[in-house]
């Protein structure tokens, strides 16, 4: 099912006591066929069984799915029939997105009829030279907006006659497009992706240039929006190779106790803007072991490549001391030297970055 939508049709459906139109009854039926979609990474393919049912609502000549870019300069076409080449180029291009932005369409969430525009809208150049010549005679254009108000793109059908799409068929489409919305949103994919992550507990998303935005249906984690490091810890380590990271975090807690958060760090799968650097994911830190944050720390520059010296140095104790704590490590990991150990601890996800402990407000491992 796509996620991150609420379920919306309590906003749109008709109060007690009102008549649920035609169109509205055909209209939460295909919406309901549509929340059942599972993304599959290839909207046009996701979304070819709705086209049929979609004729009981609009009997359109033509339809076009498009999203918009990243700069808001133009569509890509998804989905399309019955417009030629030159059509779907034009209906993709700038000329065409700069009308629909002067006409407000990126910051509406209705659809909108050709006869619901100004008036001078109907001697567009379009229709004088595209549409009409080609037997198009009104159309509508629905805009995709996810609950947040992020505008995904737009969904225009053409009909062949000035009587269609009726007033209650625009109005009920408003409940087909969030659905479709929710196959085309990207950031739904990214919260699946998130909670692959055992128990995961809040996420978000980070861009190239270290913006967070949550994602929907999860909340995102105060200690990520307070401590930028962690985000840019989890995401530094991504690359085509490395798909995912995973450490713990120390986190403040009352009463003296020491707390752990875990972080992963998630790449994005193909298909996602180019923009995003990955998820950032959290989720209670698992078995320690009984280890405590000042061996984990020891652990942490064990599997950084420290010896003992280095270790010593960085934490100021000294080499004996760097070595009793790898022993009292080994013995309640039960590894028999300090390779295995550091495997072991990596393989369960008992390491603190020693970066963290330099950049925390409180830097002391105790």
């Amino acid at each position: 099912m796509a996620r991150g939508y609420p379920a919306r049709l309590h906003l749109i459906a008709p109060e007690e006591g009102q008549a649920v139109t035609d169109a509205l009854a055909v209209a939460l039926d295909l919406a309901a066929e549509i929340n059942r979609v599972t993304p599959g990474g290839d909207p046009a393919r996701d979304l070819a069984f709705v086209w049929d049912p979609m004729r009981r609502l609009v009997p359109f000549a033509a339809r076009w799915v498009g999203t918009l870019d990243e700069d808001h300069r133009c569509y890509s076409t998804v989905a399309s029939a019955g417009h030629d080449a030159g059509g779907r180029a034009y209906m993709g291009s700038e000329e065409l997105t700069d009308l629909r932005k002067n006409f407000g369409l990126l910051r509406r969430r209705r659809p909108l009829r050709l006869q619901d525009a100004p008036p001078h809208t109907v001697e567009l150049p379009c229709w004088a030279e595209r549409w009409w010549p080609a037997g198009l005679r009104e159309a509508v254009a629905a805009p995709l907006v996810t609950p947040d108000g992020r505008h995904l793109g737009v969904l225009v059908l053409h009909t062949d006659t000035a009587e269609q799409p009726t007033a209650d068929a625009r109005d009920a489409l408003e409940v087909v497009t969030y659905a479709i919305a929710a196959v085309l949103d990207p950031m739904n994919s990214l919260t699946g992706l998130a909670r692959l992550v055992q128990d995961a507990t809040a996420a978000v998303t980070v861009d190239r240039r270290g913006v967070l935005a949550p994602l929907p249906g999860m909340p995102p984690d105060r200690l990520l929006i307070d401590r930028p490091d962690i985000v840019t810890t989890a995401v530094d380590g991504l690359t085509d190779e490395v798909r995912h990271t995973s450490f713990l975090s120390p986190v403040p807690a009352d009463g003296g106790r020491q707390r752990y958060v875990r972080v992963t760090g998630l790449a994005c799968p193909p298909g996602m803007p180019d923009d995003l650097a990955g998820l950032v994911v959290t989720s209670p830190p698992g078995e320690l072991h009984h280890l405590t944050l000042r061996e984990l720390v020891v652990l942490g520059l064990v599997i950084e490549g420290y010896p003992n010296q280095g270790i010593a140095s960085r934490l100021s104790i000294t080499a004996r001391t760097a070595a009793a704590h790898l022993e009292h490590i080994r013995a309640k990991l039960r590894a028999p030297t300090r390779t295995a150990a550091a495997v072991l601890a990596m393989r369960s996800g008992l390491y603190i970055p020693y970066r963290l402990m330099t950049t925390a407000p409180s830097s002391s491992p105790g």
